[in-house]
């Protein structure tokens, strides 16, 4: 076995002694009674064979290819084992584009530890939080990683993990099993239902990237029924613990198998590089969610719909304009990605010198992200705090993204938003070119008092001026309703949950 790499132990060291510092409490009265030590959990354990073992290595996946690496950055924070790698490296693209990883260590007594689980990395302020944590443990690091883009630590937990300790002849000690636990574990930002059966479930697009989502089953559905299913996905930067898993749960309450799934390059699913935008490969998105809906057992793959909320109602559409297996299709409060990209908001930016000078920021952007490597630097997500003048709009966003009401930790509004060069393609693409050629219901939902409004509006005129398919069309405005009310219903209970599934029910016939 070779002995340790050096940088691996200069970190142990650094690491025990900034445990030192700051993990042990101040000092008690001496007449107090003694603390006793903290018992030692699952995770200190894990943490504690880690750093005993003479090295331990890394397992990911590149395309069809494994890949192995020792690795050493490894630290326990307010009860979670995370690790560190560089952005710049191979390493964090593929468990970006693939977070299924396995670590393998041989410790003291010639057993193995296997720890298994999906890559989930840190944002926002805990990245920052714990990039400085590691660099403190280890202050030679500084040299290789500083804030730059491109340059930094990312620091990544094991979800559904699995820990065991195997000896040379079975059976071995499992140590940590959350993978068992991990379907009826619940963080999204909605209560959950007791209707409803929730499973965690993945798929892979027509490009093989990995995309996670949550399942949604009625309790009630007689057993060897098959059902009709819908698939769900929006806002646009949103994850499926949001809006799209609320409209999920909330339909398997009225009797539909559903799937609230996580795009490509965000929340769970897989992608590199993180957060962008595509209108070819998020209509795949949709359409793999179809892929995978219509092959289940426990679905009728002749009564398939799909539902788009915001950003993701465009992309519904242009889905349902390609794939005629979707018979019904739902786009909720939308936007057109394409629209708003090309021209702006209200269309304020509709020339060719406005989009000629976006192409040229973009295009030098991508020189730059290009020349820094790693992971291109993100545009921000909803503006906080608020200033004074900000637009109704924006203070809406607020309110859902950025309070307890809709706050999500992988979710791009609440963090730190798009890739800079996130939406390009959007700028060369009419998302909605074939909209008219829709054969198959739609229908398009927006609030009276929606900005967005303008949206779905000349969607709808788009399906049904001079369309022989324009008789299976609504446009349904709600009173009162802002934007942001159809993705939770906000205080009124905005979103027409009967409507809903009364569409879905008169089309997945």
């Amino acid at each position: 076995m070779r002995p340790m790499l050096p940088l691996i132990a200069a970190f142990a060291v650094a690491a025990a002694t900034v445990l030192a510092k700051t993990d042990v409490p101040p000092a008690a009265d001496a007449s107090a009674e003694p603390t006793p030590p903290p018992q030692e959990t699952a995770i200190m354990r894990i943490d504690k064979l880690f750093s005993q073992a003479n090295a331990f290595f890394l397992a990911t996946v590149d395309g069809d290819q494994p890949k192995l690496r020792p690795l050493g950055a490894h630290h326990v924070v307010d009860g979670v084992l995370w690790f560190g790698v560089g952005e710049f490296k191979n390493v964090y693209r593929q468990l970006a584009a693939n977070p299924k990883c396995e670590f393998v260590a041989l410790t003291e007594g010639g057993k193995w530890l296997r720890y298994t689980g999906r890559a989930v990395f840190a944002e926002g302020a805990e990245r920052e939080k714990l990039e400085e944590v590691f660099l403190e443990a280890a202050p030679g690091l500084r040299a290789i990683y500083d804030q730059q883009p491109g340059h930094r630590m990312m620091c990544f937990q094991l979800a559904d993990a699995r820990a065991e300790l195997i000896p040379m002849m079975p059976p071995g000690e499992i140590l940590l099993d959350e993978a068992a636990d991990a379907a009826d574990a619940w963080d999204k930002v909605f209560p959950q239902s007791d209707k409803v059966a929730h499973s965690k479930v993945s798929f892979r697009n027509r490009f093989g990237i990995l995309l996670v989502a949550d399942l949604y089953a009625p309790k009630d559905a007689p057993a060897g029924e098959k059902l009709p299913a819908i698939a769900v996905s929006g806002p646009f930067g949103a994850v499926k613990e949001q809006s799209s898993g609320l409209y999920a749960q909330t339909l398997a309450e009225r009797g539909f198998l559903t799937l609230a799934f996580d795009p490509s390059f965000t929340g769970e699913s897989g992608g590199y590089p993180r957060y962008v935008a595509s209108p070819d490969l998020n209509t795949e998105d949709f359409l793999a969610a179809v892929d995978f809906l219509a092959t289940r057992p426990d679905v009728d793959a002749e009564r398939i719909g799909i539902v788009g909320i915001c950003g993701w109602g465009g992309l519904a559409l242009n889905a349902a304009a390609l794939d005629p297996r979707i018979k019904a299709t739902v786009a909720t409060t939308m936007y057109d990605m394409s629209r708003v990209n090309q021209n702006g908001y209200f269309d304020q930016g509709d020339s060719e010198e406005s989009r000629h000078a976006l192409r040229e920021a973009q295009a030098a952007q991508r020189t730059a992200d290009f020349a820094a490597g790693g992971q291109p630097p993100r545009a921000g997500g909803v503006i906080d705090p608020l200033p004074d003048d900000a637009p109704q709009f924006v203070k809406d966003y607020h309110a859902y993204y950025k309070t307890p009401r809709g706050f999500h930790p992988r979710s791009l509004n609440s963090t730190d938003g798009w890739n800079k060069t996130g939406c390009q393609s959007f700028l060369n693409t009419k998302l909605l070119a074939f909209a008219a050629e829709i054969r198959a219901p739609v229908l398009i939902l927006h609030g009276e008092n929606a900005h967005s409004r303008y949206f779905g509006e000349t969607a709808f005129k788009q399906m049904t001026e001079n369309s022989p398919f324009a008789d299976n069309k609504e446009l349904l405005i709600i009173p009162g309703a802002s934007h942001c009310d159809l993705y939770d219903g906000g205080e009124s209970g905005a979103i027409p949950w009967d409507k809903l599934a009364d569409f879905f029910r008169q089309n997945l016939k």
